[in-house]
């Protein structure tokens, strides 16, 4: 333990582990007996550094210094550390422990040891006389199962697994039965593992682990429990500690850990007025939080239903898997049948039994499946269906928005020029108070430029429409007011652009868009937007172009000129200029008219169609709701790469399934004919059967199993 800076009130400190910092605080109670004053201590495990902060008082900093350099001393000098290791941790605040996703989840590597030892314990230790009863109560629920099977007139797996327990037991061979019960067991212990450490994760990333949070009250902080808040509380939140709400920072200075939300690696700087969210950490710093958004309508806990929901969309291959488990039953019964008429042995017919090629299809498929859905959620890229983890793996096509997907999500209004007598705050006063109604940048834009120009936009006008053609539409005045694109004003509307030339010109440059506002019937104004490519948006491109993505198109309804210097800027050689949402929808089913698999990426309203008519919508975060709403995969961050490392989880994915259906069919073929000609016993098949089995799903379940750090 180190002290590395100091001033009156607050000693910033490193220490090797939590359990250190309980003896600090336990030291620092001590020395401060006598003294009434208040301490807290915060520590953050993944950085290894502690606060201390105390009332602003030179004597308490330099007797609190003397603790923390006395605590190194002793913890350089003796066993103290180890001792205190199993201490309780009710001692260190909340914001000193920082959990890790799915350390709630027993290790399953401890549940298989103990069933694998009460197994043989039992078997050692029974008497001989017992044990067929014994083994007999262990079966009955799955005898059971296949009972029920065959009561529904089903010949699925249950009824083989129960026939093949059966078969052991009509031959006496009750360590055989069960041998395969326990094995089978695991098999389902594995599964059932899987499914409750996906729900641990997604709880801890996004649920938070509802300890309390403090809350400020009459300008002092309050403790009070995450169901307690509401929007508009002021929650303060230190370094080590999880964010429980979506908000604005309205004081202080923080380096945040996004990754269980973007994928981002670093923390990022956030003060004033910046956006935070729920389930991500405050690495180092105290910021005091407006909270937005709490409970379940955080944008976290939103995205965790989803995921939690996600079985209703099972991948395609999911349920090949299953129907192919319980084809292939039949074709089990009937091959031993032959065994038994042509060797009549029934050993030999049995080992058919034991050795199975559909309990492993069966139980891999959706572990692989789950397993690449939870590993892309961590690297920002929420995918809320088996079925689409599917079409993203064998993504061919991709069909890119332009505003807010390639470009910056925060365009500028550079220029507003009005004309046929109406001044610059007429309009722009106007365009703000209608698209003020629009969650898309563009509107932002707008808005923001009326804000910065001091201007009042009140609601003078009649109830906003959207039009499905890119523009909106209201009555101001008696008088119908539009805003849109030149397709829209022009060509729809009917607004003519005579002696307006000059100033659509002034107004025009390369790598600007045009919005033309119009009132009455006549054009009133145009406005000059530049919106800034993403830095990240050509490495972007150039990943897609790697992964084998053969056409990469992008729309927008800009003009021509905007379109083509984007276009340049990115080297995409594929883009159409203004574009309407049903010229989007039919390019995309014309795509996979051609036979491509095609993903459509965007934010906006006039998106929503064809997200929902690729193969695979993928929404920015900062996209419409309606867009949020249709889409398949949410990318959670602000990086595009997001998407990209989805696409190569899926890959992943699928390859593993197919592995594990050739190591199945080779494996389960090999073990019936040892079986079949009498070089195994069927105790062993039943063993090497299961086992394989086991590693089937334990490398079905790889990325859960690595090491990594969800906090």
């Amino acid at each position: 333990m180190t002290v590395i800076r100091s001033f009156p009130g607050r000693i910033r400190f490193s220490a090797q582990s939590p359990a250190a910092v309980q003896l600090l605080q336990q030291q620092a109670e001590v020395a401060l007996d006598q003294i009434k004053t208040h301490i807290a201590v915060e520590y953050n495990p993944r950085t290894k550094r502690g606060l201390l902060t105390f009332e602003r008082n030179a004597d308490l900093t330099t007797l609190l210094v003397d603790v923390v350099e006395g605590m190194a001393q002793k913890l350089a000098s003796s066993n103290i550390l180890t001792e205190a290791e199993g201490a309780s941790g009710s001692l260190v605040p909340v914001e000193t422990q920082v959990s890790e996703a799915g350390n709630d989840v027993e290790n399953p590597v401890w549940i298989i040891s103990q069933k694998v030892m009460n197994h043989y314990m039992a078997r050692m230790f029974m008497p001989a006389t017992l044990r067929p009863y014994w083994t007999a109560f262990k079966v009955a629920p799955l005898m059971w199962a296949g009972l029920q099977s065959l009561r529904q007139r089903k010949l699925d797996v249950n009824v083989l697994d129960a026939a093949a327990v059966g078969a052991a037991l009509a031959m006496r061979d009750f360590n055989t039965a069960g041998t395969i019960n326990l094995l089978l067991d695991i098999s389902e212990t594995l599964e059932e593992w899987t499914k409750e450490k996906s729900r641990s994760d997604i709880a801890a990333l996004f649920n938070g682990d509802k300890k309390p949070v403090w809350v400020m009250r009459n300008d002092e902080p309050v403790s009070v429990s995450p169901d307690d808040l509401v929007v508009g509380d002021l929650v303060v939140v230190r370094s080590g500690a999880r964010i429980p709400i979506d908000g604005v920072v309205a004081e202080g200075t923080a380096l945040v850990n996004q990754a269980s939300m973007t994928g981002e690696p670093l923390a990022v700087e956030k003060s004033m007025d910046s956006e935070v969210y729920a389930g991500t950490v405050v690495e180092e710093g105290r910021i005091i939080v407006y909270a937005e958004s709490v409970g379940n309508e955080t944008r976290f806990a939103k995205i965790a239903q989803i995921l939690t929901e996600s079985d209703d969309r099972k991948a395609d291959i999911h349920s090949q898997a299953v129907k192919m488990a319980d084809k292939i039953v039949p074709f089990s019964f009937i091959l031993s049948g032959l065994v038994f008429v042509v060797t009549r042995n029934m050993t030999q017919a049995a080992a058919v039994l034991l050795a199975d090629y559909s309990c492993a299809i069966k139980l891999a498929t959706p572990l692989a499946v789950r397993s690449a859905m939870l590993e892309a959620a961590h690297n920002g890229a929420v995918i809320k269906g088996g079925k689409y983890l599917e079409h993203l793996s064998k993504l061919d096509a991709i069909v890119l928005d332009k505003t807010g997907t390639l470009t910056e999500a925060r365009p500028e209004v550079v220029k507003v020029c009005a004309v046929n007598g109406y001044t610059e705050e007429f309009v722009l006063q106007q365009a703000a108070c209608m698209e003020e109604h629009f969650p898309h940048p563009v509107a932002d834009a707008i808005v923001r430029k009326a804000d910065e120009a001091g201007l009042v936009h009140s609601e003078d006008h009649a109830e906003v429409e959207y039009i499905l053609a890119h523009g909106i539409a209201t009555s101001l005045d008696g008088h119908r007011t539009v805003l849109g694109s030149k397709h829209f004003v022009h060509e729809d509307e009917g607004i003519s652009f005579e002696n307006a030339d000059e100033v659509i010109a002034e107004c025009s440059g390369a790598g600007l868009s045009l919005l033309y506002f119009a009132c009455g019937g006549e054009l009133a104004g145009v406005f000059a937007i530049k919106d800034p490519v993403r830095e990240d948006a050509n490495q972007f491109i150039r990943k897609l172009e790697r992964r084998d993505v053969e056409r990469i198109i992008m729309l927008t309804g800009d003009g021509e000129e905007t379109a083509a210097s984007v276009a340049k800027d990115l080297q995409i050689e594929e883009y159409y200029s203004q574009a309407l949402p049903d010229e989007k929808t039919a390019l995309i089913k014309n795509l996979q008219a051609q036979g491509y698999t095609v993903a459509m990426v965007g934010d906006g309203i006039n998106d929503s169609a064809a997200l929902t008519t690729a193969d695979v919508g993928v929404s920015m975060k900062h996209g419409a709701d309606i867009a949020r709403e249709a889409c398949d995969i949410m990318l959670t961050g602000e990086r595009l790469d997001s998407l990209t490392d989805a696409i190569d989880i899926s890959k992943s994915a699928m390859q593993r399934i197919r592995r594990n259906f050739m190591f199945i069919v080779a494996s389960n073929t090999l073990f019936i004919g040892l079986g079949v000609s009498g070089v195994i016993t069927p105790a062993l098949m039943a063993l090497l059967h299961n086992s394989g089995t086991v590693l089937t799903c334990v490398h079905s379940m790889r990325p859960m199993l690595s090491e990594r750090d969800h906090a």
